[in-house]
């Protein structure tokens, strides 16, 4: 299952996740404009930084309340996308 996932950049701590409905690797690296031939491990392995300005796409795939986070304007967070086993 893939989750966007918010870090406290000062604390490195996770401060949400969020799971990602109907979400799979061609949607993940569409949004991102991922090509795996750039990386040494394909995007469905790896972690996947979210641009703050990317991440409103991933939400319309959240089913639970969504905010992005107003300090993130301030550069103290960022967003990642993983596929995740829970």
């Amino acid at each position: 299952m893939w989750y966007l996932k918010a870090f406290d950049n000062e604390t490195e701590f996770r401060t949400e996740k969020y799971l990602l409905h109907d979400v799979n690797v061609e949607i993940v690296k569409e949004i991102l404009g991922i090509d795996d031939s750039d990386f040494d491990l394909p995007a469905w392995v790896r972690q996947n930084d979210v641009p703050l300005d990317k991440v409103l796409e991933f939400a319309n795939y959240i089913l639970e309340p969504f905010k992005i986070d107003q300090n993130c304007e301030y550069q103290n967070c960022e967003y990642e996308v993983a596929d995740l086993a829970e």
